[in-house]
């Protein structure tokens, strides 16, 4: 039986290419969802939901949507939220307990909906990279990793599933927020794993 899994993310998800200025997204061969789809075969359907700037949800403004994406899956299916990016990088004064406290609600909402465990949570990778000389790259990649380790306290309050995409060694492009080629097909392969 196909079973779904809807990701639900920001750029990284849609496939947002930030060399390329014409189309802005990376061929459907290289992104992480269609490579994750390619390695699953024919046992999951990948719904990618990924939009460009998307934040953790504000439920006040997006319930009604997101009340329609849980309504399309069914108990065997999965829910994967990989998001936070941007509510650290969006911003000139990063706030990690913000976004942890975001992802408190939204879980709270989701296991409202549906079973726990067919709940994931992705931490994503964390921004800049160590070399980085830029002071306030250094503040987006702290708050990043204390934004992860507050997710997985979360996911283990709620009892969902938690992985943390800052530990697999994503290839990142030049703005060191966005996946390289090589970052895409390395992410669909740990997730590929984990989901088996």
């Amino acid at each position: 039986m196909e079973r779904k899994l809807l990701i639900y993310g920001d750029s990284n998800t849609y496939g947002y290419d930030p060399a390329d200025y014409n189309e802005s997204r990376y061929p459907v061969e290289i992104r992480w969802t269609m490579i994750l789809q390619e390695l699953l075969g024919n046992s999951w359907c990948v719904i990618p939901e990924g939009m460009n700037g998307r934040k953790l949800p504000d439920l006040a403004y997006d319930r009604e949507r997101l009340i329609r994406l849980v309504g399309r899956l069914s108990e065997n299916d999965v829910f994967a939220v990989m998001l936070g990016t941007n509510d650290i990088l969006l911003t000139t004064d990063p706030n990690a307990g913000i976004a942890v406290r975001k992802m408190d609600a939204f879980l709270h909402f989701l296991t409202g909906r549906m079973a726990s465990g067919n709940i994931l949570v992705i931490a994503p990778p964390h921004i800049g990279g160590e070399h980085v000389r830029n002071p306030l790259y250094h503040r987006y990649r702290e708050e990043s990793r204390a934004m992860n380790a507050g997710f997985k306290k979360m996911a283990d309050q709620y009892g969902t599933m938690f992985l943390d995409a800052a530990d697999w060694g994503i290839g990142m492009s030049y703005d060191r927020v966005h996946f390289s080629d090589a970052g895409h097909r390395l992410f669909a392969e740990k997730l590929a794993a984990y989901i088996g």
